[in-house]
C-alpha cells in the first residue's frame, strides 16, 4: 500500500474543520476467530468469521488505553468509562492507543470499533503524534493535537461495528494512537475497552469478503455470507445488505449476490450513500424481487442512494409499491456517475421507475447506462433524466406508465442550480407503449439524440400529449438535439397520440429531424413544429 506523509498537526478544535478525505469505511469487519460474534441490539444483527482461511500471524490487538476530552468539560478526565463519546458542538474527541510493537512495518491494517448510537455523518478516524498522554490524566486542556484524516465510517447506525482502513499508520515502530472526531452536533457513542464489545486493530487487515451471497433464512430474517471469507451478516435484509455494501466499499468495491426468490424490505429501503464499484446481482429479471411497499409521506425508493459512482444493479426486478408519491421511485440515483442498470424489470413505483438527479448543489448526474430493462406499471415516468448528461437509454421496454415514457428534463427555476439542462443523451433502441403523457419527452437540454425508438399509443392518461415532444422556456437552452429513425404512431381504434413530433417551443433551435422517422398514424398529424432553425434531412 502507498503510505502518506502525516501532516501538520493541530489542535482538536481547529482539526474538525478539515474535513473527511478519504473514505475507507467498513461495517463489521470479520473477527478473527470462529468464537467472535458481536449482536446490534436493534436488530440483531450478528457479525462472525469461518476461523479458516486467514494468515496465522493476524491479531486482533484492543487498546491499551483509551479516553475521551469535552470541550464543555476541559479539566475532567474521562477514561475510566465503558464507553467513549466524539462530538462537533461542542467539541469532544476520543483517543485510542494501540501497541503494535513487532508488526511488519509494511502491514495493514483495520480499526473496528462498535457505535452505540447511530450518526447521519458516521465518524471520522484522524492521526495523532508523538506526543504523550495518559488514560486517567487525558483532559481538553492537555490532550495531544490531532491531524488529518485517515478515514472515515460514513452514515452508522445504533449497535454496529464500524472499521476504518488505518494501515498508512501501521508502521511496527510502536505504540499508535487515533483520534475519533465528528463534525456533526449529535454526539456518538463508542464502547470503550471497559466495555464489553472492545475497540481491535487488526493487523494485518482481513482479505476483501467479495462476493457476499443474500439469502433468507427466517420469515424476516436474512443472512448475507462471504464467499471469500464465510464472515456473516444477519438480521434485517436493510441491514444486512446496507452492513455488506459498506464493508466492500471500505475495501475497494465488490459484489452483493442474491439468489432466486422474493427479497422483502417491507417498508424499508437501502440508503446507499457515497458508494464506489459495488454491484448488487440477482439471478435473473425473473427470478430475483426486490420487494418494498409503503404509505410514508417520505422518499420510501427500494435503492436510495445518493453519490454512487459505477455503480451496477443488474438481473432482478424492483417493485415499489405504496400509494402515488411523485418523487418516490424504485431506482433512485442523486449525484450518480458511470453508474449501469442492466437487465432490470420496475413493475411498481409510487413515483417514477428509474431517475438519475443532479439537480442539486455540487451534484452532477452522467455517464450513466440503463439498457435493456423493463419498466411497467409505475404511476409517474418510466425513466427520467434530471438534470442528467451522456447518460445513455438503450433497448429498453416502457409500457403503461403514468407519466412519460422517458423524460429528458430540466431541474426547476427553484432547484440548487436552477433550469440545470441535461445534455448529450442518447435515446436508442427502446420500446415505449401507452405512456400516460409524452412517449420521450424531452424539455430544455442540448445534443440530445433520439433514435431508432419505436413508441405507440402515448397521452393514454394525460391528453394533447406527443409521441416525441421537444420544448423548453424561454431562455433556457434548447438546441442541436437530433430525431431520426423513430416510429412514432397510433394503432389504438381510438387514438390518443397527437403529434409523433412535437417542437413545442421557438427556443428550440436547430433540431435536426433525420431521415427514417416514421409518424404516421397520429390524432391530430405526423409532426408539428414551432422550433426555430429546424434542420430536415
Amino acid at each position: 500500500m502507498t503510505r502518506t506523509t502525516r501532516g501538520r498537526l493541530v489542535r482538536p478544535a481547529a482539526a474538525l474543520g478539515l474535513g473527511a478525505v478519504a473514505a475507507y469505511a467498513v461495517l463489521a469487519v470479520a473477527p478473527t476467530t470462529a468464537t467472535t460474534a458481536h449482536a446490534a441490539t436493534s436488530d440483531h444483527l450478528t457479525a462472525r468469521a469461518a476461523g479458516a482461511g486467514g494468515p496465522a500471524t493476524r491479531a486482533a490487538l484492543n487498546p491499551v488505553a483509551d479516553a475521551w476530552a469535552d470541550s464543555m468539560n476541559p479539566t475532567r478526565n474521562q477514561g475510566a468509562g465503558s464507553y467513549l463519546k466524539v462530538d462537533g458542538v461542542p467539541v469532544v474527541v476520543a483517543y485510542l492507543r494501540f501497541d503494535v510493537r513487532g508488526a511488519d512495518a509494511d502491514s495493514t491494517g483495520v480499526l473496528r470499533f462498535h457505535v452505540e448510537t447511530g450518526s447521519s455523518t458516521g465518524v471520522e478516524v484522524r492521526d495523532v503524534g508523538d506526543e504523550p498522554w495518559g488514560e486517567t490524566t487525558l483532559t481538553y486542556h492537555n490532550a495531544p493535537p490531532v491531524g488529518p484524516v485517515v478515514g472515515s465510517s460514513g452514515p452508522v447506525e445504533a449497535g454496529t461495528w464500524v472499521s476504518v482502513d488505518v494501515s498508512e499508520l501501521v508502521t511496527g515502530n510502536g505504540p499508535v494512537t487515533f483520534a475519533l472526531t465528528t463534525g456533526n452536533d449529535t454526539g456518538v457513542r463508542i464502547t470503550s475497552r471497559e466495555g464489553t464489545e472492545k475497540p481491535e486493530l487488526i493487523v494485518p487487515a482481513p482479505p476483501s469478503p467479495s462476493p457476499y451471497l443474500v439469502t433468507k433464512i427466517g420469515s424476516s430474517t436474512y443472512q448475507a455470507v462471504s464467499e471469500t471469507t464465510g464472515h456473516t451478516y444477519t438480521g434485517r435484509l436493510k441491514t444486512v445488505v446496507e452492513s455488506a455494501v459498506t464493508e466492500l466499499d471500505g475495501r475497494g468495491g465488490g459484489t452483493i449476490r442474491f439468489g432466486a426468490g422474493t427479497f422483502d424490505l417491507g417498508t424499508d429501503y437501502f440508503k446507499i450513500v457515497e458508494v464506489a464499484d459495488v454491484e448488487f446481482v440477482g439471478a435473473g429479471m425473473d427470478l430475483t424481487v426486490i420487494r418494498n411497499s409503503s404509505s410514508a409521506s417520505a422518499d420510501t425508493e427500494p435503492f436510495n442512494t445518493k453519490g454512487a459512482v459505477r455503480m451496477t444493479i443488474r438481473d432482478l426486478t424492483v417493485s415499489a409499491g405504496g400509494p402515488t408519491r411523485s418523487t418516490s421511485d424504485a431506482l433512485d440515483f442523486d449525484d450518480g456517475v458511470d453508474v449501469l442498470v442492466e437487465r432490470v424489470r420496475v413493475n411498481a413505483a409510487r413515483g417514477r421507475g428509474i431517475v438519475f438527479d443532479g439537480k442539486n448543489q455540487g451534484w452532477s448526474s452522467t455517464g450513466n447506462t440503463v439498457r435493456d430493462c423493463v419498466v411497467t406499471g409505475v404511476a409517474s415516468d418510466g425513466i427520467e433524466l434530471l438534470a442528467a448528461s451522456r447518460t445513455t437509454v438503450t433497448g429498453c421496454r416502457i409500457s403503461h406508465v403514468g407519466g412519460h415514457g422517458i423524460q429528458v428534463n430540466r431541474s426547476s427555476s427553484g432547484a440548487d442550480q436552477p433550469n440545470k439542462t441535461s445534455d448529450r443523451n442518447v435515446l436508442t433502441g427502446n420500446r415505449i407503449d401507452q405512456a400516460g403523457q409524452d412517449g420521450v419527452s424531452v424539455d430544455g437540454g442540448e445534443a440530445n439524440q433520439i433514435m431508432n425508438n419505436h413508441i405507440t399509443n402515448s397521452s393514454d392518461d394525460t391528453s394533447g400529449r406527443d409521441g416525441i415532444r421537444i420544448t423548453t422556456p424561454s431562455g433556457i437552452p434548447c438546441q442541436d438535439n437530433i430525431v431520426a429513425g423513430n416510429i412514432a404512431t397510433d394503432d389504438q381504434s381510438a387514438r390518443t397520440q397527437r403529434y409523433g413530433l412535437h417542437i413545442v417551443a421557438s427556443g428550440c433551435r436547430a433540431t435536426v429531424v433525420g431521415p427514417g422517422n416514421d409518424f404516421a398514424g397520429n390524432l391530430s398529424g405526423a409532426i408539428r413544429d414551432v422550433g426555430t432553425g429546424t434542420l430536415y434531412q
